[in-house]
C-alpha cells in the first residue's frame, strides 16, 4: 500500500520533522488571535497568551496531524484508487435503489415510542448513502443480495467521508475492515480493531489504541455474512456490547440479507437500508452505453426471463457486459439450470483467453491455482491474500507438514554448518593451524553452550533450553577427537548440524513471523549484555581452567566481549511498531532478509573488530583476527536468524513444499499479477483480493 503521508513513529525523527515544520504560518497567528477575541474576558486568556499557545503547540499534536492526514492517504490509495475506480463496473457506475428497513436493527427508543410499526420505505433514487448515514446519526446497516452492490456503496461512502475529514479535521478517519477474520480468536471489538490496524493497515499499537479509545475513526465494517455461521450471533453480540461502551462511534456495517435475516439476534444500530435489484430501465441504460457490443446481450435478456433475473445484480451485469460481447443470442442462451455458475466459467474463461498471444500458463492451471487460493482463503477467513502471510497451516497433508518440517531444519543446519566451516577455514589460514582451529572449537563449544542455554530456556523452557544448551556444548567439546586436517570441515559439520536444528526449531515456534522493521531498546540491551558478559565471562574462565594454564585476562575477553555482543543483538533488536506500508507483492519477506543481513554482518565485523585491540596488546594479530570471524560467522548467523533470517527460510521452503506438490507456480507473485491482469484479483499494495467475493465462493466451489 503506497502512502503519500508517512506515520511518526520514531522520536528522532519526528523531532527532525517538528525542526522543519516549526515555523508558524501567518494564517496560524491570525486564528489564535481570532479565537482569543471571541474567547474574551470570560475564558481569563489573553491575546499574547493565545499566540505563544499556537506557535508553541507541542510536538505530540503536529504528529498526530500527520499521522491523521496519512491515514486517509492510506485509506484512499488501498480502497478508492485500488478498488472501487478500479471496479467492474467502471465508469459506468449505476445509481443503486434503497429501501428503509426500520425493523432490522434494534432501536433503543422503539420501546419508549411504542413504535410497533416499520414500514418499508423506498428512498428517492438520487439519495446518496452519505446523506442516509447522517441522517441516521453514524449507525447504519447495509443489507443486499450476493452481487447486490454493498461494498461498492461502502467505498463510496468511503470516499465521500475522506473528503470530509480532510476538510474539516474534527471528523472520524473513514477506515474499511472485514469482519471475517474477527471469528478467528473472536476477542473483543475494540482488541480486534487495534490488531485489524495493525496488521492489515500496520498502524503501530499506541497510535491505533488511542484512535479507537478516542472514537477518532469512522468503522466501515464489511462482510458481516463472511463471519462463519456459528459465530455470527456472537459477532452481533460483540458489536452491540463495543457499541454500548463507544455509543458515538460512527459505525457501518454490510451483510447478506438472508444471512443476517436468519439470526435471531439484531445489531443496535439507528436504521438500515436494503439495496434493491436493478431495474429494467437500470439494465437497458447500462447495456446501451456499452455500445453495439452488447446487442446480442440485450437481445438474449429480453428473450431468457431468467437470465434478466439474474442481470438485476450489479455484478452479474458487469460480468454479462464483458463475458459475453460479441457473442450471438444462441450463445448466450444455451440452456442450463445452473446459469451463475456457467457465467462464471464463461467469465473465467473469456478472461484468460482475451489476450491470446500471451499464453504462460495454461487455463486449467489458472483454474486450480485459483481455486486452492481460494478455498485457503475461505478457511482461514481472509479476504486480502499477502504472500508473505502464508504459513504453515495452508499445507493439506501430514506429508506436506513433515517435508515443511524437515526442510526448514535442514535449510538451518546446512547454513550453520557454512558458517563454521568458513570460520575453520579462514582460522587455519590465519590462525597458522589445526591446533589453533581446535582450541577455538572447544573455547566455543563451552561458551555457546552455555549461551544457548540461556537462549532457549527464555523461548521454549527450561527442560528443552538445557537439552538444546548442553547438547551444542558437548558436541563441539568431542570435535577434538575428529579434528585433522580437514578440521575446518569436520567441526563445521559436527557443531553447526544440531545447532543449526536447534536454533531453527526455536525460531519455528509461533508460525512464520517477518521482521519488517526494527526497533532497537538500549534498556533491553544493556540486559542482555550483562547476560551475555557473564556467560562469555564464565566460558572463558572454564575454558582456560580446563587447559590448566593460568588465567590470561586477553584470552577470557576475547571470548567475552563477542558473546556479550550476540546479547545485545539478541536482546535490543526486534521486530518494530513503525509503519511500513506494503507496496510489491512479498515485501514482508525481503525485508526480513535484508534486516538479517544487516544484522548478521554487523555482528560479524563486530565480534572480528573485538578481537583487534586484544591482539595488538598480545602481539598475535592475526589469531586474534582468526577467532573473530570463527565466532563472529556463527554468531551473525544467529543474529541475523532472530531477526528475520529464519521467516526467510520458512516463506522459501513453504513456498518449496507447495509449488512441489502442484498448489501454486514456481513464481507465486508473477502469476498473482497475470491473473489481476485478467481481472479475476485486484492488486491492493502488496496484496490481493478476488475482485468480488461471488468469484471467490465460485473458485472454493470447483473441484481438485
Amino acid at each position: 500500500m503506497e502512502m503519500v503521508g508517512e506515520i511518526v513513529t520514531d522520536e528522532s525523527r519526528a523531532l527532525d520533522g517538528d525542526k522543519r515544520t516549526a515555523g508558524v504560518t501567518l494564517g496560524d497567528i491570525r486564528g489564535g488571535i481570532r479565537d482569543a477575541v471571541i474567547a474574551g474576558r470570560d475564558a481569563n486568556v489573553t491575546i499574547g497568551q493565545r499566540i505563544v499557545n499556537v506557535i508553541t503547540s507541542s510536538a505530540a499534536e503536529r504528529r498526530a496531524q500527520r499521522n491523521r492526514r496519512a491515514m486517509l492517504e492510506l485509506v484512499r490509495t488501498t480502497w478508492i484508487r485500488g478498488v472501487l475506480d478500479q471496479s467492474l463496473h467502471g465508469a459506468a457506475m449505476i445509481q443503486l435503489g434503497m429501501e428503509e428497513r426500520a425493523e432490522a436493527v434494534e432501536y433503543s427508543w422503539d420501546i419508549v415510542l411504542q413504535t410497533t410499526d416499520h414500514p418499508h420505505r423506498e428512498l428517492p433514487p438520487d439519495k446518496a448513502l452519505v446523506d442516509v448515514f447522517d441522517e441516521m446519526n453514524g449507525a447504519l446497516l447495509i443489507l443486499g443480495e450476493p452481487g447486490s452492490g454493498k461494498t461498492t456503496m461502502l467505498l463510496e461512502l468511503a470516499r465521500d467521508t475522506i473528503a470530509r475529514a480532510e476538510d474539516d479535521p474534527l471528523q472520524p478517519i473513514p477506515v474499511v475492515f472485514n469482519l471475517s477474520s474477527w471469528a478467528e480468536k473472536r476477542p473483543s471489538v475494540d482488541e480486534w480493531l487495534i490488531g485489524e490496524l495493525n496488521t492489515k493497515y500496520h498502524i503501530p499499537t499506541r497510535i491505533a489504541c488511542p484512535w479507537v479509545e478516542n472514537d477518532d475513526l469512522l468503522l466501515l465494517l464489511d462482510g458481516l455474512d463472511e463471519v462463519k455461521t456459528e459465530h455470527r450471533g456472537a459477532c452481533i453480540e460483540a458489536i452491540n456490547g463495543f457499541r454500548r461502551e463507544h455509543g458515538l462511534a460512527p459505525i457501518v456495517i454490510c451483510s447478506r440479507t438472508a444471512d443476517y435475516e436468519a439470526l435471531t439476534n439484531r445489531l443496535r444500530l439507528q436504521g438500515a437500508v436494503v439495496l434493491q435489484p436493478l431495474t429494467s430501465e437500470q439494465i437497458d441504460q447500462y447495456l446501451a452505453g456499452a455500445g453495439t457490443d452488447s446487442l446480442a446481450v440485450r437481445r438474449a435478456l429480453r428473450r431468457d426471463s431468467a437470465l434478466r433475473e439474474l442481470a438485476q445484480s450489479p455484478l452479474m451485469l458487469s460480468i454479462m457486459a464483458l463475458t459475453y460481447r460479441d457473442l450471438s443470442v444462441k450463445a448466450i442462451s444455451a440452456p442450463g439450470a445452473e446459469r451463475r455458475k456457467r457465467l462464471f466459467d464463461a467469465y473465467v474463461e473469456r478472461m484468460l483467453r482475451r489476450r491470446g498471444a500471451d499464453k504462460r500458463y495454461p487455463v486449467k492451471q489458472v483454474a486450480h491455482w485459483l481455486a486452492w487460493l481460494a478455498r485457503n482463503m475461505s478457511q482461514h477467513a481472509q479476504t486480502e491474500f499477502f504472500i508473505e502471510g502464508m504459513q504453515p497451516s495452508w499445507l493439506s497433508s501430514r506429508t506436506e507438514s513433515l517435508l515443511y518440517n524437515v526442510g526448514i531444519r535442514l535449510v538451518g543446519a546446512l547454513t550453520f554448518v557454512l558458517a563454521y566451516v568458513m570460520g575453520c577455514v579462514l582460522g587455519c589460514a590465519l590462525g597458522g593451524g589445526v591446533s589453533d582451529v581446535l582450541t577455538v572449537g572447544l573455547a566455543f563449544g563451552l561458551v555457546s553452550g552455555l549461551a544457548f542455554v540461556l537462549a532457549s530456556v527464555l523461548a521454549v523452557g527450561l527442560p528443552a533450553g538445557l537439552t538444546v544448551g548442553l547438547s551444542a556444548g558437548l558436541t563441539v567439546v568431542l570435535t577434538g577427537a575428529f579434528l585433522g586436517s580437514g578440521g575446518g570441515l569436520i567441526a563445521g559439520l559436527v557443531f553447526g548440524l544440531p545447532a543449526g536444528l536447534a536454533g531453527v526449531s526455536v525460531a519455528d515456534r509461533g508460525g512464520i513471523r517477518t521482521a519488517e522493521m526494527l526497533s532497537w531498546s538500549w534498556k533491553k540491551a544493556l540486559g542482555g549484555g550483562v547476560v551475555g558478559l557473564a556467560a562469555g565471562l564464565a566460558g572463558g574462565l572454564v575454558f582456560e581452567l580446563i587447559l590448566g594454564q593460568v588465567v590470561k585476562l586477553a584470552d577470557v575477553l576475547t571470548i567475552t566481549l563477542p558473546v556479550g555482543l550476540a546479547f545485545m543483538l539478541a536482546w535490543g533488536v526486534s521486530r518494530s511498531e513503525a509503519v511500513e506500508s506494503r507496496i510489491v507483492p512479498n515485501q514482508g519477506i525481503r525485508r526480513s532478509a535484508r534486516n538479517a543481513i544487516w544484522v548478521g554482518w554487523t555482528a560479524v565485523l563486530a565480534s572480528v573488530l573485538f578481537g583487534v585491540p586484544i591482539g595488538i596488546l598480545e602481539d598475535a594479530l592475526s589469531k586474534s583476527l582468526a577467532f573473530g570471524l570463527f565466532i563472529g560467522l556463527p554468531i551473525g548467523l544467529s543474529a541475523g536468524l532472530v531477526v528475520g533470517g529464519s521467516a526467510y527460510i520458512q516463506n522459501r521452503v513453504l513456498c518449496f513444499v507447495l509449488c512441489r506438490n502442484g498448489h501454486i507456480p514456481r513464481n507465486l507473485a508473477c502469476f498473482l499479477d497475470y491473473a489481476a491482469e485478467r481481472i479475476l484479483l485486484r492488486k491492493v499494495g502488496g496484496g490481493y483480493i478476488f475482485v468480488h467475493r461471488l468469484l471467490l465462493d465460485h473458485f472454493a466451489t470447483l473441484e481438485d
